[in-house]
């Protein structure tokens, strides 16, 4: 037991110079203290409850824009151009470029084909006009040597014996046969070099038709502004937007035309707050890019259901949708992250300080309040109810009129 007094003295003398410095720092407090320092607890006739919440701006209604749809459609498209994300864009304006290589080398290909094409039909009209005279020719010759043969018949059948009669006949059957089957070989040749000429104008024209979808598809390989707006670049499920270079599906949405006077608010908040969110309540918004401003809203809309915050944010979110009742197209882009302040109740009749004015100790909340008889600064512990980043709620511990330090002092 002996062994222990002094170390209780030791404690004693401690605590006994830590309380005269603070009382001497707290004189020092008092006599440095001024009016500008001061100010007086204020009880006003409404506080407003207020749920803190983030999100984004976006557009209900939007114009999706996609990689060109055509008739023989490809499997990916690479990006090599974009306009610049928040570029306000009219109608026809230049959107995005997708690569043309695959396209001008069929391009290439086809235009060889059609080149081939066009010379072979040369080709076959030249043999066709070389062909078709000497057969003209010849079924010329057959009949002119029929109707000889048929006229010296006739002339002298009566002055010839019957045998030399008989040869002429044979004569003459054999030469009617013979321009029977020059008429049918020239009628065949008219018919097989109209075949040819049918198949090569059929190659021709498919060719033709091919080259013009290829040169329309090179033209759709650039995609124009099918309406005016702002350009807004899509984001995947990890918020990564596509760029230059990026392969792209054909249903695949690579940015978004909004139409700017349809846009609201879609606001994440966190479960905990969830019960308190009621369609109709007012909501006061600021947008990170517009500095100095706020925007007025109202709840419209509340998702049914609470959802995972993202992949790597397991806690549950409530999705809030808000009308924005000041929209300023001029200034706001959908995409735009932003805060928001959704009132959700009020303290009626409450008393508030300044944040500013509060030291928080191991959870405890404290002020410095003024005491205009001795002149001196107390500490002096509050409960808080509530407070918005700025003021606080005070639920005990000091009354309206008292005064108390702007910013505490040690």
């Amino acid at each position: 037991m002996k062994s222990k007094k002094p170390i209780v003295l030791i404690a004693l003398i401690v605590i006994i110079l830590g309380l005269g410095y603070w009382m001497y720092q707290s004189r020092n407090v008092s006599a440095n203290v001024s009016e500008k320092d001061l100010l007086s607890v204020q009880r006003v006739d409404s506080f407003p409850l207020l749920v803190n919440a983030s999100g984004a701006l976006e557009a209900l209604q939007s114009v999706s824009i996609s990689p060109p749809r055509m008739r023989r459609q490809q499997g990916q498209f690479k990006l090599v151009r974009m306009v610049e994300e928040g570029k306000i864009v009219e109608e026809g304006d230049f959107l995005m470029e997708f690569d043309t290589t695959s396209l001008n080398d069929q391009l290439r290909d086809q235009s060889a084909s059609f080149q081939k094409t066009q010379e072979q039909q040369q080709t076959r009209r030249g043999n066709s006009d070389d062909s078709m005279k000497s057969l003209r020719l010849s079924l010329e010759r057959a009949r002119s040597d029929l109707e000889k043969t048929e006229e010296q018949l006739n002339a002298q059948a009566d002055l010839l014996s019957g045998i030399e009669v008989e040869k002429m006949r044979i004569n003459r059957d054999t030469q009617r046969y013979a321009l029977e089957m020059q008429e049918k070989k020239y009628e065949y040749q008219v018919e097989m070099d109209g075949y040819s000429a049918l198949k090569l104008r059929s190659q021709e024209r498919l060719a033709r038709n091919r080259i013009d979808e290829l040169l329309d598809a090179i033209d759709l390989y650039t995609v124009r502004a099918p309406v005016g707006g702002v350009v807004i670049y899509k984001r995947d499920w990890n918020g990564q937007a596509k760029e230059i270079g990026s392969s792209v599906s054909a249903m695949d949405v690579v940015m978004e035309i909004p139409e700017l006077s349809t846009m609201r608010a879609r606001i994440q908040v966190d479960e905990i707050d969830s019960g308190r969110i009621k369609i109709g309540q007012d909501v006061i918004i600021t947008v990170d890019a517009v500095q100095g401003r706020s925007f007025g809203g109202k709840v419209n809309n509340i998702a049914a259901i609470l959802k995972q915050a993202s992949f790597d944010r397991p806690q549950k979110i409530l999705e809030v949708y808000v009308d924005l009742t000041d929209l300023d197209v001029k200034t706001l882009r959908p995409g735009m992250s932003i805060k928001a302040q959704i009132r959700v109740g009020e303290y009626p009749q409450a008393i508030v300080i300044p944040m500013t004015s509060i030291e928080g100790r191991e959870g405890r909340s404290f002020v410095q309040v003024y005491n205009p008889q001795t002149k001196n600064i107390d500490w002096r512990e509050v409960r808080l109810r509530t407070n918005d980043g700025h003021n606080a709620v005070v639920e005990s511990g000091i009354d309206a009129g008292e005064r108390i330090l702007t910013r505490p002092q040690l």
